[in-house]
């Protein structure tokens, strides 16, 4: 969901300014589980055009980790793919983008995310469309477009559209502009995650200045795939608006914009939320466990009213970037066994550059550095043996 749509955006050209010059302002939140932690590694502006005079590169509203060193970033209110390299440094900051290239879709859509499609889906295309004498897809992705709204393959190469796939019809009745903003794929390949950006009409009200929303997060198992898990869905409730200083009117936002998978039904949730002044944005990222979560799919409304239903959260961090940080994904491991997580901006509207933002993820308590406990050792040790050497032998007779 590009900024660019929401009326105090557009007429508040400042906020742009804002968007450039703000200093990151980032810290863990207050409840991180059993010292569990994400930090800010970095940040990195992306070209705004591919080639001297090539396409315009605008509302990058996705992002998607492809393997190695390559990404994938879906444009919003487009039929635009960008791939793209990414040079990563040893400590998970992004050094340069390189390789970029623009993929044409097969329709223009609303497109929001994008992710690697499962090897079992892309075996299922691949079979079709050999069948019916069709080009066969070497790489293939999904994507996620809110104004069907739909979940798309594609041919990452040619840009065809490949085939749909089902959502639950409780996702068709969605507020404008607020639907499907979340794409991703359990790393086993067995699940599609998706999820609404605010609540769906009948299950609550859209965020307010004082209160959050209630979404619908759908888990879709991957046809033709073993002891893949029931479709099911559940109840996240988003929180309410950051704080800031009101500058011009309209409606503060806040929603849920990506999911990130990290097995056994454990995602990282960033929410995304947006005011009518300073700072203009905030982000959060949470870790929620569905696997004792209530699945929510007979219920046909009233999520908001329902707070036992609603899936237990652990805030792990927020901040203040001065960008609508829109897009994240699970990127490489890195050295010291973290795992770097890459975001992207959206620009649409603002006149901002095109970012990347990159965060080091850390699960459970920080490892002790085996060489800090050596040391210890040895300063414990020497400090015994003064004491041993220093005090009177039980055996004197002085």
């Amino acid at each position: 969901m590009a900024p660019r749509r929401h009326g105090f955006v557009a007429t508040f050209p400042c906020l742009a300014a804002v968007c450039i010059t703000a200093a990151a302002i980032a810290a863990p939140a207050d409840d991180s589980p059993e010292g569990s932690a994400i930090e800010v590694a970095g940040s990195l502006a992306l070209p705004n055009a591919v080639g001297t005079d090539g396409p315009t590169v605008t509302g990058l509203s996705g992002i998607a980790w492809l393997g190695e060193d390559r990404y994938a970033a879906v444009m919003d209110n487009s039929d635009r793919l960008l791939l793209f390299r990414l040079a990563i440094g040893p400590t998970g900051a992004p050094e340069a983008a390189s390789d970029l290239q623009l993929v044409t879709l097969g329709e223009r859509h609303d497109y929001e995310d994008v992710a690697p499609c499962p090897p079992a889906l892309a075996r299922r295309i691949a079979k079709r469309r050999g069948e019916r004498g069709d080009r066969v897809p070497a790489r293939v992705l999904l994507v996620c477009e809110e104004d069907t709204p739909a979940i798309r393959a594609i041919d990452a190469d040619s840009g065809d559209l490949l085939g749909i796939v089902p959502l639950p019809p409780t996702f068709s009745n969605r507020r404008p502009n607020r639907g499907l903003e979340s794409l991703a794929v359990e790393p086993d390949g067995r699940v599609i995650w998706t999820a609404s950006e605010e609540a769906l009409p009948a299950d609550g009200p859209a965020p307010a200045e004082d209160r959050g929303s209630v979404v619908r997060i759908a888990r879709i198992p991957v046809p033709e795939t073993e002891a893949a898990p029931p479709a099911a869905q559940f109840a996240y409730a988003v929180d309410p608006p950051h704080a800031f200083a009101r500058v011009i009117a309209g409606e503060p936002l806040a929603g849920l914009v990506a999911l990130v998978p990290l097995g056994n039904g454990r995602l990282l949730a960033l929410e995304r939320a947006a005011g009518p002044g300073l700072p203009p944005f905030e982000n959060r990222i949470a870790l929620i466990t569905t696997a004792a979560g209530r699945d929510v799919t007979s219920l046909e409304g009233g999520l908001a009213n329902r707070p036992a239903d609603h899936l237990a959260k652990q805030r792990l961090w927020k901040g203040t970037l001065g960008c609508n940080l829109e897009g994240l994904c699970l990127g490489p491991p890195l050295a010291d066994g973290r795992r770097l997580l890459v975001g992207v901006a959206d620009n649409g509207g603002l006149g901002t550059p095109n970012q990347l933002v990159t965060l080091r993820f850390r699960e459970g308590p920080e490892p002790v550095d085996a060489s800090l406990v050596g040391l210890a050792a040895v300063i414990a040790g020497t400090g015994l043996l003064a004491l041993r050497l220093t005090s009177p032998s039980p055996y004197s007779t002085r």
